[in-house]
């Protein structure tokens, strides 16, 4: 009997893997345009983190693969191609997938392809390559870690707390890299700053590190799983929640900045910053939480916010006759005190929609104002469709599979979002059809995208749904759908479609927030006015000025899910220590002068 795909797969992952990968390795060094291309599929995809160019870029389908990476492997210096010691390949039905590690001129870097059958062979699908680390500059972990203290006789020793305080107060120089934000982006980039040992600084307004979740609505928590879910370096015990609470993360955020001994500098304001063409380094103006103003002279400059910035408040008419509470719901914080009182939710994305689920179990009389439409899924459905490569059950690390979950270029990952959307919705379709049967408006995201279009477009009209898209269908909570509200008198709204809401109590404003760029662009002068976009697509598919160079020298943008976090950090850290190590001009504009 003629073995099946399957089982070849099953019964020799590794054998099949390692035969195509010293196919690989001499088609490579042999320059061999023919040969690589008999060693992948037609369709074939090439997605690179730096691992060449200090930059993201990708190819579609053979051809373009074949000769980009015979290119850069060449002025690269591309070679050492051996099956990775870190994870064994493994199969997915007829698929392999491998791991390869290999260096390139000044890189150790790491490789991931996807194998296919095709006839009695395997070829590759799916190529992808990032950087690892570099050859003369191994971060500071397992046998490269800080002693931690010397044993022997140290004359004038001092300790370690002391050390550690020095460091975090820079009271005598100044950071390498200034990080705004001590949030999940910006602790993650100070963390790999710090591997590398390069001087990072994280100022945060808020009094302790995690305040911007603590000062949440108490029902909320991340709509993510536990086992992906932490920050660099440090995975979560096997006791920790599914599901995480939102002051369970501002804890641990709080603690993975000790545990990671970075220097954090809290109660801290940024107030302007202006970039020093002569010195090549920013001249910034924070506010201490003493009042103090201090001046701090970075050669880089990264804003590590969230995906969004300070809220939106509509302007509305007779607001403040209004003889109720109102408030955003950055600000709002619990149902419990609304017992029978009547409330008004405005807005219908995931902050809207637990508001309302929140104060309708705290027994108020809520109504949901749903202006356009939105992006449902079930929590369960979104799980078991966009997050299949992080489970409890998962044959490989963390880091392994954010390098699979990023290995497609941006095109091909829109494709596989807008098939997974339309299988979502199938799942769903139940609850779906009963929204719209109450008068809710159902849209599928941004070009057909769903949740991750919606993401990636900075959008947050989208749902979750973990109990209140089945209040609202079973009217349990009221809806008010495709109108705006025309005027406030007391305690009353009147709509524009004439309607109205008597006795309201409360008004919650769930309406969104602002771009986290636009809050800070007008501080940084002539420099903002260089940036349309930060975050988004950019013109060649990856994100516009974010975790990569950006239109500026010396600034730098972080934004995203932990997810991305953990991942794209990585290469702005690493790019960053290449700088610093003169291996990479500081302005790109050098190389081609020189």
């Amino acid at each position: 009997m003629t073995e099946t795909a399957t089982e070849a797969a099953a019964t020799d992952a590794a054998g099949i893997f390692t035969h195509w990968l010293t196919r690989f390795a001499a088609a490579v060094r042999d320059g061999s345009a023919e040969d690589l291309a008999g060693l992948l599929d037609p369709e074939a995809t090439w997605r690179d983190f730096m691992a060449f160019p200090w930059d993201f870029h990708h190819t579609v389908g053979r051809d373009e693969t074949v000769a980009r990476f015979l290119e850069l492997s060449k002025t690269q210096d591309a070679s050492g191609f051996t099956v990775s010691q870190e994870q064994a390949p493994f199969a997915a039905g007829t698929r392999i997938n491998g791991f390869f590690d290999f260096t390139t001129r000044d890189r150790t870097d790491r490789g991931y392809v996807a194998l296919v059958p095709d006839g009695d062979r395997f070829i590759a699908s799916v190529l992808q390559t990032q950087v690892t680390g570099l050859l003369d500059h191994p971060e500071r972990t397992r046998h490269n870690r800080d002693e931690g203290k010397v044993y022997g006789v140290v004359p004038g020793r001092t300790r370690w707390s002391a050390d550690r305080g020095q460091e975090a107060a820079f009271a005598d120089r100044d950071p390498a890299v200034l990080i705004l934000g001590a949030g999940h982006n910006g602790l993650s980039i100070a963390a790999r700053l710090r591997a590398l040992d390069v001087p990072a600084l994280v100022i945060d307004r808020e009094e302790r590190v995690g305040d911007t979740w603590r000062n949440r609505y108490a029902s909320l928590a991340l709509h993510s799983t536990t086992y992906g879910d932490h920050l660099p370096y440090l995975p979560l015990p096997p006791t920790w929640t599914a599901h995480t609470p939102k002051d369970k993360f501002a804890d641990l955020l709080e603690s993975y900045a000790t545990l990671m001994d970075l220097n954090v500098w809290t109660s801290t304001t940024f107030l302007k910053g202006h970039y020093d063409e002569a010195e090549r380094r920013w001249v910034i103006q924070v506010r201490r939480g003493d009042g103090s103003v201090r001046t701090l002279r970075p050669r880089h400059f990264v804003v590590a916010g969230g995906l969004y910035g300070v809220p939106k408040i509509p302007q509305l008419k007779g607001m403040e006759t209004f003889t109720g509470v109102a408030a955003h719901s950055d600000e709002f914080q619990d149902g419990d005190a609304y017992e029978g009182k009547r409330a008004l939710v405005i807005g219908a994305g995931v902050s809207g929609h637990e508001l309302a689920h929140d104060l309708c179990e705290h027994g108020a009389d809520v109504t949901m104002l749903q202006r356009s439409s939105t992006y449902v899924i079930t929590y369960g459905t979104y799980h078991k469709c966009f997050s299949t490569l992080f489970t409890e059950d998962m044959p490989y690390s963390a880091d392994i599979g954010d390098q699979m979950a990023y290995a497609l270029p941006p095109e091909r990952s829109d494709e596989n979002s807008k098939a997974l959307t339309r299988q979502a919705a199938e799942a769903d379709k139940d609850l779906l059809d009963q929204l719209q049967a109450r008068g809710f408006k159902i849209n599928m995201g941004p070009d057909g995208g769903g949740i991750l279009a919606a993401i990636n477009n900075g959008m947050d009209s989208y749902q979750i749904d973990i109990g209140a898209s089945q209040l609202i269908a079973d009217g349990e909570i009221g809806l008010k759908q495709g109108t705006e509200v025309a005027e406030i008198a007391g305690g009353t709204v009147t709509f524009t479609d004439g309607s109205a809401l008597t006795d309201v109590d409360l008004i919650i404003f769930a309406t969104g927030y602002h771009q986290f760029w636009g809050h800070i662009k007008p501080a940084l002068g002539s420099v903002g006015d260089l940036f349309d976009k930060v975050y988004g697509r950019a013109g060649d598919g990856e994100y516009a000025n974010t975790w990569r160079r950006s239109a500026h020298p010396g600034i730098w943008f972080g934004t995203g899910f932990i997810r991305m976090a953990r991942y794209y950090t990585q290469f702005m850290a690493l790019l960053i220590k290449a700088i610093e190590e003169g291996i990479e001009p500081y302005d790109p504009r050098d190389r081609a002068a020189g």
